[in-house]
């Protein structure tokens, strides 16, 4: 998978600054932590965004 590739995250819970993300294609893997400034307006605990060449996108 290269880095345009769209990688689908759910939103699992937010620390602080930070939202941690869990890959949907690949749930075994470790969470992602990602500043919530990068991270479009709305997103709460289970929204779904979508992370291409480093813009998120609400699904």
């Amino acid at each position: 998978m290269g880095f345009a590739d769209p990688v689908d995250y759910t939103v699992v819970s937010f620390d602080g600054d930070y939202a941690m993300l869990r890959n949907e294609n690949d749930p075994s893997a470790g969470l992602t932590q990602v500043a919530i400034a990068l991270l479009p307006e709305g997103i709460t605990d289970g929204s779904r965004v979508r992370r291409v060449m480093l813009e998120y996108t609400l699904l």
